[in-house]
């Protein structure tokens, strides 16, 4: 744990406990199956409070468009919807592995995080990538 008295949140922590993969991987299904249908998805709690999108805000979108292979409008849409998928299809993995093997998913995506400090890079980049489009493509986010 990085920071005794705070709850470990790092991705391996999260894909170690079964319900909580569950939980992602459910929301995510509804959340993107809602959008694909046409029935629309929640709305975005910060853009709702602020009135300016959140570093996610297109996201759904973009994954739809992914999933229906239209891989142009996707990245147009949100660039990080691969990593999303990628995220998600771990979440669903872990979700559904057996114990010992979700323990050693978890090991191996803890190992790599310590290595590159991937979680912290892909923070800090979709960070940058919001500010840029806030500040200067705002029209992106109605696409």
């Amino acid at each position: 744990m990085p920071f005794p008295g705070l709850p470990d949140i790092t991705t391996a922590s999260l894909l170690r406990d079964r319900r909580v993969a569950l939980v992602v991987t459910g929301l995510a299904a509804l959340q993107i199956g809602a959008v694909a249908a046409g029935v629309g998805g929640w709305p975005c709690p910060f853009k709702s409070l602020t009135g300016v999108p959140c570093p996610g805000c297109g996201l759904t979108r973009a994954a739809v468009a992914l999933v229906r292979g239209e891989w142009g409008q996707s990245l147009a849409t949100h660039a990080f919807a691969p990593v999303l998928f990628l995220a998600l299809a771990a979440f669903a993995v872990a979700a559904f592995l057996p114990r010992r093997q979700r323990e050693a998913f978890a090991g191996v995506a803890e190992r790599l995080e310590r290595r590159t400090r991937a979680s912290a890079f892909l923070l800090a980049a979709l960070l940058l990538y919001w500010i840029v489009r806030v500040l200067f493509l705002p029209g992106v986010f109605n696409r």
